[in-house]
């Protein structure tokens, strides 16, 4: 079996941009894959139209050895845009196998290991009071993990301006609420989208009692993995990091140094599912619980959804669902 051609589709999908690509076989057997960086989805398809000139004609049964090939082939390797679209056509190669050997792909990857994936469900609101009815809502329908946005006290002018000082208050009293309004077991948790400082964040955790919350997510930016083992002696909250990592090289001083406590990766950015498995292992090997990342959800990302189980969690007794969209 040869490859015969790659198709890259980014597309609007209502709010969202997504991009897909197709490899085709010369046994009409052919692979879907999704690239996720979102926002740059004509950068992917440039990548994914450099790769497609010299894999036509290869076998795509071949999937580590052509992962190997795309990602180090030429002198700069590895980045955002090339793992991204590295991700998209391994995903694809892994459907292609799948169905040439007429198993799912869980079966070319250990088999199946679940009879449910544990998901969490995010919800958010404009007042504290409304975001305790969601969660109480969320619970009284089976979920016990929740992930809560941030909040920001009304403002005038630009809505999309965000002042990190006047949401860490509000914010702050509002998951006390919660938790005082929930009780102890349901597992709670927050991202910021790496929208904090160091002091900020340390002065976001600190507001709250123990117990508050289960995790805080991506508090602070990635890229300086020192900046985060300052804000871990100022928290004992958990971490969840590592949607934006675009390689195990990315994850590594995260795993080995313990500064995360679940590794958020998602598939269709650190390298598809050749290199997420690499990443798992490792994870496992430092007792560091996995928090697959699927930022767009079942409808607008289903091909991400289907490889990657949207919002995984990795305890016993969550709500049985593939998705929480």
């Amino acid at each position: 079996m040869k490859i015969t051609d790659i198709k890259s589709y980014p597309v609007w999908v209502g709010h969202r941009n997504q991009f897909v690509v197709k490899v085709e076989t010369d046994e009409g057997i052919y692979g879907l894959g999704e690239g996720g960086l979102s926002g740059r989805e004509l950068a992917m398809k440039g990548a994914v139209d450099h790769y497609r000139e010299w894999l036509i004609g290869r076998d795509p049964m071949r999937m580590g050895a052509l992962w190997q090939e795309m990602y180090r082939s030429q002198y700069f390797e590895g980045g955002r845009v090339l793992t991204a679209a590295i991700s998209a056509i391994d995903i694809a190669l892994h459907d292609i196998a799948g169905k040439a050997l007429g198993v799912p792909v869980y079966q070319l990857l250990g088999g199946k290991q679940r009879d449910f994936i544990p998901c969490f469900a995010s919800t958010s609101a404009p007042t504290a009071e409304q975001l305790i009815e969601n969660v109480k809502l969320l619970l009284s329908q089976g979920w016990i993990c929740m992930r809560c946005g941030r909040l920001t006290p009304h403002q005038e002018g630009d809505a999309n301006l965000f002042e990190p000082r006047e949401s860490l208050a509000i914010t702050a009293d509002t998951l006390i609420k919660v938790r005082e309004g929930v009780g102890s077991e349901p597992v709670l948790g927050i991202d910021y989208h790496h929208r904090l400082s160091v002091a900020e964040a340390a002065s976001f955790c600190q507001r709250m009692p123990r117990g508050t919350l289960d995790f805080i997510e991506e508090p602070i930016r990635d890229e300086t993995p020192e900046a985060y083992e300052e804000l871990r002696k100022l928290t004992d909250i958990p971490f969840a990091i590592g949607e934006e990592f675009a390689s195990k090289w990315q994850f590594l001083p995260y795993i080995e140094r313990g500064i995360t406590n679940y590794a958020r990766i998602d598939v269709c950015n650190v390298g598809g599912l050749t290199e997420a498995q690499k990443v798992a292992g490792w994870a496992e090997a430092h007792y560091i619980d996995l928090m697959p990342h699927n930022p767009l959800g079942a409808r607008t990302r289903p091909i991400s959804t289907a490889a990657c189980p949207s919002r995984s969690w990795p305890s016993a007794g969550a709500r049985r669902c593939a998705t929480d969209r």
